[in-house]
């Protein structure tokens, strides 16, 4: 790609007026954590004030490696995972200006792969102290939250916190986001002019100081690449990593949300998470997902023995947490607990709820309250009118919901966007195996079936369109509600450590590659830019991406020898990495050494395309690719750019076939084909090995 790249209706286009289609990948999941304090780490967790993520997503000195890597891997794209932690850890308005100095460096050596990015401000559940990453532990003693004690209160489950923390359930984190800590912040950050207007800070409410705390950690963010000149390698910005809408639209705080589909472990109603949070002993019930999803199994007492997630009047004089509260220059409302009773929601001495519907519908109302459209929306607009001060021609990359649809975009909303949801198949990610079955989740829920029984789906051949269908859902809504614009799948991606890990024993990916395979062919099938989860440069067998007991790299670091490649196959093994390009230990042997389920995620496409795409396939056992597209007079040259992996046609032994023009190699190293085509109306490339090879593990196509 070159040095400029902008927006043509669903359309990313090059300076040459070419159509470019984008595949990136996320950088990195182990963002979400300091170097020096993974998930699993207890020592040092509370110390937040003082940490750096510098040397996230590698140490600079690594970054030639991991570069000319994904760049061997026909990648284009990278969403940089920049949590606002990392920028304002300190407090308000104090930023790591060292930190930012650093990602200076990450994209000047991303320019000179040519590479484009995009900044994802990521967070799961609110932040590391709520269980996920994200926002600064301040912003939770803001809000009156003490963070020591959310173990005792179960208002999060942290992994740092845990007591054995190589047992720590997996995938459980996302349960945090229905509970206290998590859910009270989503709600003041979205919704704190609605649901908590007696919580002022410095004179704005709680949600306006939050967000603009927030605005302007990535407008400095911003100032700092545009004055380096890198806005035309950090193209844009993500408005928030899959936002939550916390207790906001809940119908009855005595009830699971409807938007609680994740139950595992003990699941207490948002009722009873304000009730342990004040100290209140209760009996939650408790749930487990089985193969056909989650299932309750019984129930749990909870007692916090008198603990309390928040802080009490009392001990702003203690030598605790609460001296933190003090510490910082904001002058804020302080409750002395919890600030949902405070706002009449329930009733700290009795225990009794009195208002059950109080997040549904506007205060002294029954006018209904709607999340995307009066509280997200309204966000989405004022960050991409506060970070284009800075940057004016930045991309903002529309993040809803995970599984929403998206609010109806008017003229009066931002423009120059790119709708960016995200898409997992949850099955597979939630139970760590891929099976037999599947569900059209999207369907489901969008209520295209009566009952979940219509929505599953048997066999490969029924699966993998089930995610073709998905998808194409997905990318039909934002072209519906927010009009023409691109549509690229932020997050997508599989858990490597199916089974509990059988691969890394036997080293058979069979199942990974038939997973991410059916993933990247419905990515394909509907034409989706898209950027994977995730290259974690420090992923290991044992810890995974560093966060949370998740493992979904699709590179993980070599230990002591050279990992074999996945099917024992030396027809690479003269391509050696350049010595210049090895500043560290961590440098591996070959290109694919490290890689994971490549055989699935190394796939020819078109980079860039004289012309509107019209189809794309790849069969990756056959080895055959073909794509269409109408060639228009519209770019300024005749010649269309592909990514052909020597991967999959080793020493380029393959037949290529085009409708018109002619075809060359620019780059043999790493596959790049030059197609000139000057005859107009649809054209087409076909591609397919001379010999298709056997698929290594047949067996595993017996569905």
């Amino acid at each position: 790609m070159s040095s400029s790249l902008t927006l043509d209706g669903p359309w990313f286009k090059d300076h040459l007026g070419r159509k470019v289609l984008l595949r990136g990948v996320n950088m990195a999941g182990s963002c979400k954590t300091p170097p020096s304090v993974p998930s699993h780490e207890r020592t040092s967790f509370f110390d937040h004030k003082t940490v750096s993520f510098i040397n996230r997503p590698f140490p600079i000195e690594d970054a030639d490696e991991h570069f000319r890597r994904l760049r061997a891997w026909g990648f284009n794209f990278l969403r940089i995972l920049v949590p606002w932690e990392a920028l304002e850890h300190a407090g308000p308005g104090q930023y790591d200006l060292a930190y930012m100095d650093y990602l200076v460096e990450v994209f000047k050596k991303a320019r000179e792969y040519n590479f484009k990015c995009f900044i994802d401000p990521h967070q799961d559940v609110w932040s590391r102290f709520s269980g996920g990453s994200g926002a600064p532990g301040w912003t939770l003693t803001l809000a009156g939250l003490d963070m020591t004690q959310f173990a005792s209160t179960e208002a999060a489950l942290v992994h740092n916190t845990y007591d054995e923390p190589t047992k720590f359930p997996k995938m459980i984190w996302a349960t945090n986001y229905f509970k206290l800590a998590a859910a009270t912040m989503f709600t003041l950050f979205f919704g704190g002019s609605i649901f908590a207007r007696k919580f002022a800070v410095d004179g704005v409410n709680i949600q306006e100081y939050l967000q603009n705390k927030y605005f302007e950690a990535y407008k400095t963010l911003a100032k700092r690449i545009v004055m380096e000149g890198l806005d035309d390698v950090v193209i844009g910005y993500d408005t928030l990593n899959e936002p939550s809408k916390g207790w906001i639209e809940v119908k009855d705080l005595r009830k699971f949300p409807e938007e609680q589909v994740l139950k595992k472990g003990s699941t207490p109603t948002p009722f009873q998470a304000m009730l342990m949070g004040e100290g209140y002993a209760c009996t939650v019930e408790t749930w487990e997902v089985g193969a056909f999803g989650p299932q309750r199994k019984g129930s749990k007492h909870i007692n916090p023995q008198g603990n309390s997630a928040w802080f009490r009047s009392k001990d702003r004089t203690s030598n605790s947490e609460s001296d933190r509260f003090e510490s910082y220059d904001w002058n804020a409302s302080f409750f002395g607990g919890c600030i949902w009773a405070e706002h009449g929601v329930w009733d700290r001495h009795t225990g009794n709820l009195l208002q059950p519907n109080y997040f549904s519908t506007f205060p002294g109302t029954n006018n209904p309250v709607n999340f995307e459209e009066h509280c997200w929306k309204p966000f989405v607009n004022r960050f991409a009118s506060i970070l284009r001060t800075v940057q004016p021609n930045a991309i903002i990359f529309v993040e809803p919901p995970v599984n929403e649809v998206p609010p109806e975009w008017h003229d009066s909303d931002a423009t120059n966007i790119v709708y960016a949801p995200h898409f997992y198949d949850g099955l597979t990610l939630v139970n760590k195996h891929w099976g037999w079955w599947n569900i059209d989740f999207v369907g489901y829920k969008r209520g295209h079936y009566m009952t979940i029984l219509q929505a599953l789906r048997f066999g490969s051949k029924a699966i993998r369109q089930c995610f073709v269908d998905q998808l194409q859902t997905i990318k039909d809504e934002g072209t519906k509600y927010l009009g023409s614009y691109p549509c690229l799948i932020g997050e997508i991606g599989i858990p490597f450590d199916m089974d509990n890990g059988v691969s890394y024993r036997t080293n058979d990916y069979s199942q990974q590659i038939l997973a991410m395979d059916a993933n990247l062919n419905a990515l394909e099938r509907n034409l989706l830019h898209f950027t994977l989860w995730t290259y974690c440069p420090d992923n290991c067998h044992y810890w995974g991406d560093q966060w949370n007991g998740e493992d979904l790299s699709i590179y993980s670091r070599p230990t002591h020898q050279p990992k074999q490649h996945e099917y024992s196959s030396d027809k690479f093994k003269d391509d050696v990495v350049d010595e210049a390009y090895a500043p560290s230990s961590l440098v591996a042997t070959s290109i694919y050494d490290g890689g994971r389920a490549l055989a699935a995620i190394l796939r020819p496409y078109p980079m860039a395309v004289c012309g509107e795409p019209i189809s794309l396939e790849f069969d990756r056992l056959k080895k055959e690719f073909r794509f269409t597209y109408e060639h228009q007079k519209s770019a300024t040259t005749n010649i269309n750019l592909f990514y052909i992996p020597i991967y999959q046609y080793p020493r380029l032994g393959c037949e290529i076939t085009v409708s018109s023009g002619t075809w060359s190699w620019k780059d043999m190293g790493y596959g790049l084909l030059e197609w000139e085509c000057n005859d107009p109306g649809l054209q087409t490339i076909h591609i397919v090995a001379e010999q298709p090879p056997q698929d290594p593990s047949p067996f595993c196509q017996i569905l």
